[in-house]
């Protein structure tokens, strides 16, 4: 996970987009080509830009709690059982939505929304850590909704997140 941490920030975006335009691209061609649709085309590279993008939450919050002082620690546990959830959603949603028949079953709404809920508090939690990190002291939403938002649209927020990535938690002289 150490990688995150020392990462720039052209690297990961490259990582980022480059993954996004793959898994386009891989679906562009197959549309071209007059293939029929195929499930994996798509499942996989969202699988893979999900775990990287999840590592990179979970590196920084984790990264962040082992530094912080005792009495702004806050556990990373529910964020990450939260990730994991969301990652394992990503799979199987495939299988319901691509593999099922005509009928949806409505449980996968409640799955989704779920699915949804962690993945906002993992936003959530890593801006406030960061933040907590920066300011050495406990903030409110109002404080850490600028990097909350950075991490939501992360291709853009990579270029101004992760510079305070390397300098708070990157490699120390």
């Amino acid at each position: 996970m150490n990688v995150y941490l020392k990462a720039k920030h052209w690297q990961l975006f490259t990582v980022f987009f480059g993954l996004i335009i793959l898994g386009q691209s891989l679906m562009a061609s197959s549309i071209i080509n007059g293939d029929a649709f195929n499930p994996l085309l798509l499942m996989i590279p969202t699988l893979i830009v999900g775990m990287v993008f999840f590592g990179w939450l979970w590196a920084i919050a984790t990264a962040c709690s082992k530094v912080l002082p005792n009495e702004l620690y806050s556990s990373p546990g529910f964020m990450r059982a939260g990730l994991i959830y969301a990652l394992v959603y990503v799979v199987f949603s495939g299988v319901f939505f691509f593999g099922s028949g005509p009928e949806f079953p409505g449980y996968m709404i409640i799955m989704h929304l779920l699915a949804m809920a962690a993945i906002f508090y993992a936003l959530g939690f890593t801006a406030k850590q960061l933040t907590k990190l920066e300011q050495k002291k406990d903030v409110s939403f109002y404080n850490y909704s600028g990097p909350f938002f950075l991490f939501w649209f992360f291709p853009v927020g990579v270029w101004f997140i992760q510079p305070k990535v390397n300098q708070l938690l990157g490699e120390k002289p």
